[in-house]
């Protein structure tokens, strides 16, 4: 048969998308013309087709509506949205996706719950997905995943394939309880959230790093993790408190206003009777008397990071390695060296 008349192989879409390592949506965009998309990987699609001598099978066939919509998935644990990171995150994410013509919506998954964001994905309601949060074995990854849906995670994971943004919790950790330690503080408790949560790993991660610089042996007893509720925060001061701490370290600045709280309650005076700081700052930190030192992040500029780099895979740029932002300690009164007696 002459080579005219041979049947045209047909290429799926799905198809080009694996071999190019990019989303169905962004190969939908390149072939119909339409859609926020840069000319070289309209190119690149194109090349790809031509080379392999194909037709796409997805021309006759209408292309992939674009909604213009982001969602924020939101971890049910931290839904709060009085919570000062959430908030100034979300702001961060809204002003980057409001310059390039796109909406934000939330969804709330709770553990291996993902209900909701299943069924955003299943009726197209968005273009693609921030993660506020990153946890082990997120039942979030694979989902988005099996949906080819474009996504970046606000956090460290230990997939690299993954695009993400964060702030070094490690280092910022070492640094804050270094200084502690210089203060002339001793005997250090931490408590932290849930351990499922790599922030809270690297912070806890930072804690033992920085007593281990200076040679101090760690205290077990002074360390508490997978606090969640106002009962476990309670048990888990009631035990560090017995261990007669100089100083409690709080993975979170929610954490670290309620232990100030329950501190005053006891009539137990910050700093004259104990140290009191936290690894995340905010308005709830600095608005205490005494206020408390923290490490201070750019939630904002967090936000707006992920932002870009999400809507800039989404057009097709190769997913850029791991960002990782700065951070900066803050010491304040809750802190300060006292005049010895």
């Amino acid at each position: 048969m002459p080579a005219e008349n041979q049947p045209t192989k047909k290429i799926s879409i799905d198809e080009v998308a694996k071999a190019l390592g990019v989303s169905k949506t962004t190969v939908s965009r390149a072939l119909s013309g339409k859609g926020r998309i840069g000319e070289a990987t309209r190119a690149r699609v194109r090349d790809y087709i031509a080379r392999v001598g194909a037709e796409p099978a997805v021309r006759a066939q209408p292309a992939a509506r674009e909604t213009h919509n982001l969602t924020m998935v939101i971890p049910s644990d931290f839904a709060h949205l009085d919570l000062p990171f959430l908030r100034k995150c979300m702001g961060g994410i809204c002003t980057a996706a409001a310059q390039r013509g796109y909406d934000l919506l939330l969804c709330y998954v709770s553990g291996a719950d993902t209900n909701q964001l299943e069924r955003q994905l299943d009726c197209h309601k968005m273009d693609g997905v921030i993660l506020s949060r990153t946890i082990q074995n997120d039942p979030c990854v694979e989902l988005l995943r099996r949906h080819k849906m474009p996504f970046v995670a606000i956090g460290r994971t230990e997939d690299p394939a993954i695009p993400q943004v964060d702030n070094d919790q490690a280092a910022a950790s070492q640094e804050m309880t270094r200084l502690l330690l210089q203060l002339g503080l001793r005997r250090i408790a931490l408590l932290t959230g849930s351990p499922s949560y790599y922030v809270n790993q690297d912070r806890a991660k930072g804690y033992f790093d920085a007593l281990a610089e200076l040679g101090i042996q760690p205290d077990p007893a002074l360390v508490r993790t997978g606090i969640e509720s106002d009962a476990q925060r309670i048990d888990a001061l009631d035990a560090v408190l017995e261990r007669r701490p100089d100083c409690i370290l709080c993975g979170d600045d929610r954490l670290a206003f309620d232990v100030s709280l329950e501190l005053q309650a006891r009539r137990i005076r910050v700093p004259d009777d104990i140290r009191l700081a936290s690894l995340y700052d905010s308005e709830l930190t600095a608005g205490l008397n005494p206020a408390i030192s923290a490490v201070h992040f750019d939630a904002v500029a967090l936000g707006g990071a992920a932002c870009r780099m999400l809507l800039d895979l989404m057009a097709g740029k190769a997913a850029a390695r791991p960002l990782v932002m700065g951070h900066q300690v803050v010491l304040r009164d809750s802190t300060k060296s006292l005049p010895r007696r």
